[in-house]
């Protein structure tokens, strides 16, 4: 019996994260071709000098996608790919701060009443993904898809890709000044780091089998 419930677990956690993907790309679908036109008639910025575009390694598009991307025009690839890009760059970031901070400390209470889980018994990094409950996985999968459904980017030719329209820590930004230019450059890059250092510490957890092992070879 606990072998057949486990493996219906593994299957339905499968499920959950496939539905969780599904809803995930809908960041790749075509985007609409309304007021495309009017962007490109509009901007001022070639896209080889947009926010991002830094020393050494400058302009950076070895597939030439924003000339055969599916979304449009060259501008129109570029908004859409720069605003997935500033999305996972997010995500990394704030998953690169949860595998530290959950590194050293845990929450009070329990993560699972019902199943007698305590936030302190789920271990830190991909092994979280045999010890979180299906309902948790669920939540995350609704929770996702809410909001990309619900949560949409402020329009407009001005608006840089991923601008909610909430500021910047508070502060409103939209003057195209170089404080505001500087906040966007640090939040890219900041993305792009964190992309390759929460993969590199999945990998990392992959062969060693424990989280931040380069650590614990040094006590």
């Amino acid at each position: 019996i606990s072998f057949s419930t486990t493996r219906q677990q593994s299957k339905m956690k499968s499920i959950v994260a496939a539905l969780a993907l599904v809803a995930s790309a809908s960041a790749f679908a075509p985007a609409s071709t309304i007021g495309r036109e009017a962007s490109v008639a509009l901007s001022a910025t070639p896209v080889e000098k947009e926010i991002g575009v830094l020393p050494p390694v400058g302009f950076f598009d070895p597939l030439g996608l924003l000339d055969s991307g599916p979304y449009g025009d060259r501008l129109a690839n570029f908004k859409h790919y720069r605003a997935v890009e500033v999305k996972h760059g997010r995500i990394a970031m704030a998953a690169t701060l949860g595998m530290i901070v959950q590194e050293n400390s845990r929450f009070e209470g329990f993560l699972s009443p019902s199943e007698g889980l305590k936030f302190s018994d789920v271990p830190n990094g991909l092994a979280a993904l045999d010890v979180v409950p299906l309902a948790g996985f669920v939540q995350m999968a609704l929770l996702i898809g809410a909001h990309e459904i619900l949560v949409k980017e402020v329009e407009g030719v001005d608006k840089a890709p991923g601008n909610f329209g909430t500021g910047y820590l508070g502060f409103k930004l939209d003057d195209q000044s170089s404080v505001q230019l500087r906040g966007l450059n640090v939040e890219v890059q900041n993305g792009r780091l964190a992309m390759l250092g929460i993969l590199g510490m999945f990998a990392s957890e992959t062969i060693h089998k424990t989280t931040f092992w380069e650590f614990s070879a040094f006590k």
